[in-house]
């Protein structure tokens, strides 16, 4: 990257209060996961000093050999599933005696994501920390973006993308205007959260058909004028069939997160599916009652949690740009919806005794924990779309 570029610097609200909790985190980014060490990162730790850290570095830490990168010159061994410098407190070793400085690259950014578009670096943060998760979910008031000065290291970039704002040709030089919008009608309170979902899924339509058409120069003009109040929406994603996969993926995979595990657990308990007698056509109609009462409920009280669900998917994945058109972008986005609400409506039946309600913490771990499941292997979301 160009060091004498001049960028802007976009922040959601959120993130200014996050701080790492460490030992009293309910999941640790350690676990699970390769853990890489840039190059620069790699060159200082073969000078380390530090006797205990020293011997630690050349006994944990594997040089990448022929594959290495500038990104990932070595990776960090795992002992039983967590990182080899993670206290039995939950805090980093290297942090703890070294300093922050210290850190790799992936290891200071996360949860923190960075991605640069044009003229613009935007930080988010990703919902796999249940820290963060609580930062981004739990904001009643709708997420807001402002500029702000540099907050951390930006070696590290997610998505690193040119538009040819200037003399746009195609419907992805028009990103920030349509991102803009999109971001607009999911945060528009008058209407119900999935009344909102099909507004959005009505303007990516309509830019793409205008795409397609080799009518991009329209599509300002459209984007501004949208409302989506006449678009009932034409697309869906049976929950009946992801209620099935999400059966059979319990039974034929095993499952990186233990978190996510207990919540599909709890999921197949709620619509009825550890029973014997059990089947797929009557946890269907049992996830049909939760979808009136339960679910209803939550988002007459908790729309928020997945509003800003959704505003941090967009801003964060850099929707449309994701898709081949704007409107596949918004079917992968529905997707994830879908799956969340499907799992919260299993997992609020689940409920022992009393009302059936889908609870805040409910929430935050659900979205946490499937986050870190699907979005980090690409192998478990696939379930889903073969």
């Amino acid at each position: 990257m160009p060091e004498q570029k001049q960028y802007k610097r976009i922040v959601p609200s959120y993130i200014k209060d996050f701080k790492c909790i460490g030992g009293k985190c309910e999941d640790t980014c350690c676990a699970g996961w390769s853990i890489e060490v840039d190059a620069g990162t790699y060159d200082k730790y073969k000078k380390v000093e530090h006797a205990e850290l020293k011997n630690r570095f050349s006994q944990d830490i594997v040089d990448c050999k022929q594959k290495a990168t500038k990104a990932c010159a070595a990776q960090i061994k795992l002992k039983d599933n967590r990182c080899a410098f993670l206290s039995q407190d939950g805090w980093c070793d290297i942090y703890s005696g070294l300093g922050e400085s210290y850190l790799s690259h992936t290891c200071g950014l996360y949860p923190r994501t960075l991605n640069r578009i044009h003229n613009t670096m935007e930080y988010s943060m990703t919902f796999s920390c249940p820290e963060a998760a609580r930062q981004i979910l739990l904001q009643e008031k709708p997420i807001t973006f402002s500029l702000s000065e540099k907050l951390f290291n930006e070696s590290t970039i997610s998505a690193d993308v040119d538009l040819n704002i200037e003399n746009p040709k195609e419907w992805q030089d028009y990103f920030f205007i349509i991102r803009d919008k999109a971001i607009g009608l999911l945060q528009n309170r008058n209407f119900y959260l999935e009344e909102r979902l099909t507004h959005v899924e009505g303007l990516m339509l309509g830019i793409t058909e205008l795409a397609l058409k080799g009518k991009t120069k329209q599509i300002p003009g459209f984007v501004q004028k949208y409302t989506g109040e006449n678009f009932t929406g034409e697309r869906e994603v049976d929950a009946g069939i992801l209620i099935e996969r999400m059966y059979f993926l319990q039974q034929d995979m095993e499952l990186p997160s233990e978190r996510y595990a207990e919540c599909l657990d709890q999921v197949l308990e709620g619509l009825g599916l550890t029973k014997e007698t059990a089947t797929l056509q009557q946890a269907y109609k049992t996830y049909l009652k939760g979808e009136r009462s339960c679910y209803k409920d939550f988002l007459e009280q908790k729309g928020h949690i997945l509003e800003n669900y959704l505003v941090n998917y967009i801003y964060e994945r850099c929707i449309p740009l994701d898709g081949a058109t704007p409107i596949e972008s918004y079917e992968w986005m529905l997707l994830y919806y879908t799956l969340i609400k499907v799992h919260l409506i299993g997992m609020g039946l689940a409920t022992p005794v009393g009302r059936k309600v889908i609870k805040e913490e409910q929430a935050i771990k659900l979205i946490q924990s499937f986050t870190k499941t699907y979005d980090h292997n690409d192998g478990y979301l696939s379930y889903f779309t073969d």
